[in-house]
């Protein structure tokens, strides 16, 4: 908690938030994914693009308050992820016509 409780305060992110919203919306989007990889497929979906939101805010965070610690540089990896995951989805896949 010491070290993400100065990174919280550093971004102007109140500690309360470390529980809801914070993660019950990453707990939510890692469970949808999950579901998605099982086959429920308009649920990953919908995850992976509820996760791009997500890291896009906690990009927009950071730089509102020119933090660039390594939380930063992790939300940008973990946002990579989730487009590559909405990306490669195989549910928006177009399949040829036959």
């Amino acid at each position: 908690m010491r070290t993400i409780g100065s990174a919280l305060a550093t971004a102007g992110v109140p500690e309360s938030w470390l529980v809801w919203p914070i993660g019950a919306l990453k707990a939510l989007g890692a469970l949808g994914l999950v579901l998605g990889l099982l086959g429920v497929p308009f649920v990953g979906t919908a995850a992976a693009a509820g996760l791009i939101l997500y890291f896009v805010c906690a990009l927009y965070t950071h730089l509102r308050v020119s933090d660039l610690s390594p939380q930063f540089y992790l939300a940008i990896v973990f946002l990579t992820l989730a487009v590559a995951t909405l990306a490669f989805d195989p549910a928006l896949m177009i399949s040829p016509a036959r």
